[in-house]
């Protein structure tokens, strides 16, 4: 499965891509995709930005990536749910301007004050009033605002600013409240001014960025041309969560779990085959401590240790656990995974590695340091309903992945491509 903005690991290739700002900017071909117009100015953005934090890529591998992110975005845009579809201008807004700040950031001015004009009182009564969740009824999402609602947080103006040669922009609430996130609608409806302050704050400071940005030489249609990418990227990015291929393992979705219900028992042992190494867990440990009064103790031991020190030598020089008198000194005997009495010291033993020593551990009031002296392993069965439920995740996504390849090659394969 590819990512959004796709990483291909070539030496080199930032020095061919950027000694500068402008030039790369300006250098970067149009790409034509069917009817759209991707700017080359636009591209060279974000190529820059991509370099400026390490995101290595060839050009070639970037537009691939660009064109594909496009199609899937104009095609399955309208699938997003409502949820994903919610705060997806917000985020936009948001990406595209951290864009901007990552090239041209350390050029531009970010004092927005002496452009503000006619800021306007507005109580958290009020606030809350005009954004209210609705009490009566089916109420289906309560962020969202009824006809009436957006009538009167339109009328609510905030604040304006004024850039030199430009027409004065006016920010009022339902504009405020509609371009941020989820999050933020909530914080409003609460009717918390210092957040709102924030908000109508980041919103100035990017239409400066956006002012400033075409100040550099981009026109109106370059600066969509980077909103168009970033807005192409975040819907490929929530359309794969929606569908349920997510880096989360347990995010879910209904297509997952249908597809997961459909698993046979041989597409899942298959699977399982393949993947034997995954499906193992501890079954007993034969491990020794070493219990010590204090910090400084513990760490001058462990420092011994980690110089050679023999385990045994060790518990019998330093440990204060009675133990250390056993004919095995330290021994905490054989530990298995099915017993249910194990204190805190005997469950740590288990999920340490074999031929290990252990930092040392506050456990009880006295520090312990830990050594797993073997440790055997168990085959989970398919059989097991966690083992099975597991695979069955496993084979549905990627069911779901090869149903997005294919799409995606499909959407690629019918599409005209220039540049």
């Amino acid at each position: 499965m590819r990512t959004p903005w796709r990483r291909t690991t070539c030496r080199g290739l930032l020095a061919l891509w950027l000694a500068g700002v402008a030039p790369l900017a300006s250098a970067a071909a149009d790409l034509r995709i069917n009817d759209v117009l991707l700017p080359g100015k636009s591209i060279g953005l974000l190529e820059q930005a991509l370099t400026r934090i390490k995101f290595n890529t060839d050009k070639a591998t970037l537009r691939q990536g660009l064109v594909e992110n496009h199609l899937l975005a104009r095609a399955v845009e309208t699938e997003l749910s409502q949820a994903n579809r919610q705060d997806l201008d917000a985020l936009v807004e948001a990406e595209a301007a951290n864009l901007i700040e990552q090239v041209y950031g350390a050029k531009l001015q970010h004092d927005i004050v002496p452009f503000l004009r006619e800021p306007q009182a507005l109580s958290s009564a009020r606030l809350r009033e005009v954004l209210a969740p609705k009490t009566q009824g089916v109420v289906l999402n309560s962020l969202w605002l009824s006809e009436t609602q957006q009538a009167a947080a339109a009328q609510v103006e905030l604040i304006s600013w004024q850039f030199p040669g430009q027409p004065r922009q006016r920010l009022d609430l339902l504009t405020l409240y509609q371009g941020t996130s989820v999050q933020g609608q909530v914080e409003l409806q609460q009717g918390n001014l210092s957040f709102m302050a924030q908000l109508v704050r980041e919103q100035a400071q990017r239409d400066y960025l956006w002012y400033q940005l075409g100040q550099q030489g981009f026109s109106a249609a370059e600066q969509q041309g980077v909103r168009q990418l970033v807005r192409d990227k975040l819907v490929r990015h929530k359309y794969l969560h929606q569908i349920g291929l997510y880096s989360d393992f347990h995010h879910e979705t209904e297509s997952l779990k249908q597809l997961a219900r459909q698993v046979s028992d041989a597409q899942a042992d298959a699977y399982y085959q393949r993947h034997l190494a995954e499906y193992r867990n501890v079954a007993q440990v034969q491990a020794a401590h070493i219990r010590l009064a204090d910090q400084a103790t513990a760490d001058r031991v462990y420092a011994e240790l980690q110089q050679g020190l023999d385990f045994t030598q060790a518990v019998q020089r330093y440990s204060l656990s009675a133990d250390k008198q056993q004919p095995l000194p330290g021994d905490l005997g054989l530990i298995r995974h099915d017993d249910g009495q194990l204190d805190f010291l005997r469950k740590t033993a288990l999920i340490q590695k074999a031929d290990t020593v252990s930092q040392p551990m506050l456990i009880d009031g006295a520090f312990e340091i830990l050594q797993v002296r073997s440790r055997e392993d168990r085959q989970l069965p398919l059989s097991d309903p966690s083992v099975r439920y597991e695979v069955n995740q496993a084979v549905a996504r990627e069911q779901l992945a090869r149903q997005f390849e294919a799409r995606l090659q499909a959407l690629v394969a019918a599409a005209k491509v220039q540049g």
